[in-house]
């Protein structure tokens, strides 16, 4: 718990020094590994980052979320069929988890596959309609897939709803609305 306030606080070396205070008592902390993955994913270290997601995983494979981590960090690193297959697990699990959901999507957007990647972010809407990145990214791939006007509304919506605080997706919103103009 502590680490995760520490991470969500923005002091990455107490958040890094309790995740191995808790590694130490328990070197098989799946909660512990997957935020020491959070971690490293923030840094930009993705393979350290799927290397302790892979073990969060494998400690508890039952949770989507270290799944889905997984499946980012390994996407992160170009991986993307590893990363369809650890997407595709956290689904099992869960076959309604937005993150996971989202991240498939993003895979297959990347892999000139918006038409599939369409459904995948609406089903993610529905599980979660503040998860802002979703909304962003079907109007991407309806932008892709040559729906302009869907693509538009998406961008719109992205605009009226996020907050402030995720000026990434509120500025990709504005200039790809404009870019439609």
């Amino acid at each position: 718990d502590l680490a995760v306030a520490a991470r969500e606080a923005g002091d990455v070396a107490e958040a890094l020094r309790a995740e191995q205070a808790a590694l130490a008592l328990d070197g098989n902390s799946a909660m512990a590994l997957n935020g020491l993955g959070l971690l490293h994913a923030d840094a930009g270290r993705d393979a350290e980052a799927a290397a302790a997601f892979e073990k969060a995983a494998k400690a508890d494979a039952t949770n989507p979320s270290y799944w889905t981590n997984l499946a980012n960090a390994r996407r992160g690193l170009g991986d993307g069929s590893a990363a369809e297959a650890a997407y595709r697990r956290a689904l099992e699990i869960d076959p309604s988890f937005p993150d996971a959901l989202n991240g498939l999507g993003t895979l297959f957007v990347q892999s000139q596959r918006s038409a599939d990647a369409i459904p995948l972010f609406e089903r993610a809407l529905q599980r979660d309609p503040a998860l802002h990145e979703a909304r962003l990214n079907v109007g991407i791939a309806y932008h892709e897939a040559g729906q302009k006007e869907k693509a538009a509304a998406a961008y719109r919506e992205v605009l009226a709803k996020a907050p402030p605080a995720m000026k990434h997706e509120r500025e990709a919103a504005a200039e790809l609305l404009r870019q439609l103009r």
